[in-house]
């Protein structure tokens, strides 16, 4: 028999992402910019996959991103069929969740934007605050 979903549903009644670059930076466990490759939402229980190419990262969090980090692709996990909206060949600003198994996971609620170059600047400026209450 088909298992039921994890606890918790998948999707949200709405997909809708809060805050700012500035409010999700120190929540998110990582931040990068990159351009999606393709995206692959598998059968209803399933996960879909996104294929970035990362133009910059701002935030690794234990992500195994080989050096240099432009160019290098990241697989990201997308729990929900829905949300985030990624379009192949657009880049965006992402900030997601690690798994325990450190897979790259973009949970419904990431905080996803377009990437635009004016956002590089703010971006690079949060890398380097420390953020409280996290090492």
């Amino acid at each position: 028999p088909p298992t039921a979903p994890p606890a918790g549903t998948p999707c949200p009644q709405r997909c809708r992402r809060a805050g700012t670059l500035q409010s999700n930076f120190c929540s998110s466990d990582f931040v990068l910019t990159g351009t999606v490759k393709s995206v692959s939402r598998g059968a209803p229980q399933e996960p879909g996959w996104a294929v970035v190419s990362v133009l910059s990262l701002y935030k690794a969090g234990g992500l195994g991103i080989p050096q240099p980090t432009k160019g290098a692709t990241l697989r990201l996990q997308l729990p929900c069929r829905l949300c985030p909206v990624l379009k192949k060949g657009s880049s965006y600003v992402l900030m997601g969740r690690l798994e325990e198994d450190g897979g790259a996971l973009l949970p419904p609620d990431a905080f996803v934007v377009p990437y635009r170059p004016q956002q590089q600047q703010v971006l690079g400026n949060l890398s380097k605050r420390p953020c409280r209450g996290n090492p």
